[in-house]
């Protein structure tokens, strides 16, 4: 059932992406990565997670920090999600890096699909998938889908903090 949920899942976003790439909202869209991008930029974005790299021992590395780990999975052709990356990144959204570990996951290689699924279950299949979760992936945050607020993507991880 669950690996069912994923591949709907999955398939939706590769349609939304595609329908969105060809529609107006993406002009919009771009026209206001372009506009985030002419702030300076805060916050250097670490890289994808390397398909060789396992996100259980990131998260235990964050846990030995005494972190929580922000999560988010998209792809580099998705705007929604270059949209996030640039909030991040202009300090838009502020993470707190001394509560947070953040962690960008590639949707494209299915290690990291199966990592970000096991942890989270995205309400709709609107990329990018942000969310908060502990070491032990146990606890983890209902996941922000699509594109959100700077102020509700505060709002997740402040919720997540104490």
């Amino acid at each position: 059932m669950k690996r069912t949920r994923r591949a709907m899942f999955l398939a939706a976003a590769v349609a939304a992406a595609l329908a969105l790439a060809q529609s107006p909202a993406h002009d919009a869209l771009r026209k206001e990565i372009e506009e985030l991008q002419k702030k300076p930029a805060v916050l250097s974005l670490p890289p994808y997670l390397p398909p060789e790299k396992d996100f259980a021992e990131v998260c235990e590395e964050a846990g030995r920090k005494n972190k929580k780990v922000l999560v988010s999975i998209g792809r580099e052709a998705c705007g929604r999600c270059q949209r996030f990356y640039e909030m991040v990144k202009r300090g838009v959204v502020k993470i707190d890096t001394n509560a947070f570990e953040f962690v960008r996951l590639d949707i494209d290689e299915h290690t990291q699909r199966e990592y970000f699924f096991a942890a989270f279950e995205p309400p709709d299949p609107q990329l990018p998938f942000v969310g908060v979760t502990d070491a032990t992936r146990t606890h983890s945050s209902a996941c922000l889908t699509g594109s959100r607020s700077a102020a509700e993507y505060q709002k997740l991880m402040e919720k997540k903090k104490q």
